[in-house]
């Protein structure tokens, strides 16, 4: 993706938040893996996300939407709000890293609390590479899970 596609991303978002009445700071820059990182920067942290990030996921949705529309194919990317989301990972890691020890020790699953798609991917990328157990996805809709096993 070429720097001018990046500004016009990052115009295209200063718009919509303009647009839904939010000011903030847009940054915009691309993980190794092809992944558009938007990072916004607001006052008004605690409204764009919501209770538990819903407001989040669904802004960071309406981004991917708008987004893929205007270059005209599919575009993977992750929003975060005054890095809510990469602080709320680091502490699942942290969290499934120290429940998968448990796991291992006691020998009986722990179930852990309903997660969207993206953080139930990285709590199993996550536990992966831990011997002794391995994860499933239980569950439906906004009660999906994700719960770790021994092996």
């Amino acid at each position: 993706m070429t720097q001018p596609q990046i500004n016009q991303i990052k115009e295209t978002i200063q718009q919509a938040l303009k647009t839904a009445d939010f000011s903030g700071e847009v940054d915009v820059n691309i993980f190794p893996e092809g992944v558009l990182n938007v990072n916004l920067k607001s006052e008004e942290a605690g409204w764009l996300i919501g209770h538990n990030g819903e407001n989040l996921w669904a802004w960071q949705q309406l981004i991917r939407a708008i987004i893929s529309r205007q270059i005209g194919s599919p575009v993977q990317l992750r929003v975060d709000v005054n890095d809510y989301q990469r602080n709320r990972l680091a502490s699942l890691k942290e969290s499934v890293l120290s429940l998968a020890q448990e796991v291992r020790q006691q020998g009986s699953p722990r179930s852990l609390g309903p997660m969207n798609s993206y953080e139930r991917r990285f709590v199993h990328t996550t536990l992966a590479e831990v011997e002794g157990v391995k994860t499933e996805s239980t569950g439906e809709g906004g009660e999906r899970r994700v719960v770790i096993l021994p092996v």
